[in-house]
Formats: structure tokens, C-alpha cells, sequence
């Protein structure tokens, strides 16, 4: 019976052992899974971060351009304005001209 009880003692042992590395093995899984999500976490943030720096720059590029071709406009409407004022002003002096002769009977 002596021999019985030493297999069985030995047999419980090898389960208190196998039930102590199995929780080992499933803190190290555990610890490993908390690292990749705790990385990935890390990565999607800096993919996000990059993101907002990608667009920032873009929407920046875009106002810069918007910007420069709304002066172009500016510039161009000026110049027209500028040539109808002339032409305007040169076509009042003729009509005033003209008044004028007509005013005084030379036309």
C-alpha cells in the first residue's frame, strides 16, 4: 500500500506541477497579448498622428493655392477695371467735347 500511495502522491504531484505551469504559460499569453494590443494601440495613434499631419499640410497647399489664384483674379479684375475707367473717361472728354460744339453751334 506504501507503493500505492507513493504513485498516487506522485501522480498529484505531476497534476500540482502541470496545473502551475499551464497558469505560467497562460500569464505569459496574457502578458504577451496586453503588448501586441498595447503596440498596436501605439501604431494606429502614430498612423492617425501622420494622418492629421498629411492632411493638415494638404488643406495648407490648398489655401496657399486658393490664395494665389484669387490674387491672379484680383490683379486681373483690376487691370480691367483700371482699362474700362480710361476708356470711360476718355469717351466722357469726347462727349463733353461734343456738348460742348453743340452748346456752341460748331457742330
Amino acid at each position: 500500500m506504501c507503493a500505492a500511495q507513493d504513485e498516487i502522491d506522485r501522480i498529484s504531484e505531476a497534476e500540482k506541477n502541470a496545473r502551475e505551469q499551464i497558469a505560467d504559460t497562460e500569464k505569459k499569453a496574457k502578458a504577451i497579448r496586453e503588448e501586441a494590443d498595447k503596440e498596436a494601440r501605439a501604431l494606429i495613434a502614430k498612423a492617425e498622428q501622420d494622418a492629421k499631419k498629411k492632411a493638415s499640410k494638404m488643406h495648407a497647399e490648398v489655401e496657399e493655392r486658393k490664395s494665389s489664384i484669387q490674387s491672379e483674379i484680383l490683379g486681373s479684375t483690376d487691370k480691367t477695371i483700371e482699362k474700362i475707367q480710361n476708356t470711360a473717361a476718355k469717351k466722357q472728354g469726347r462727349a463733353l467735347k461734343a456738348v460742348y460744339k453743340m452748346i456752341v453751334g460748331e457742330a
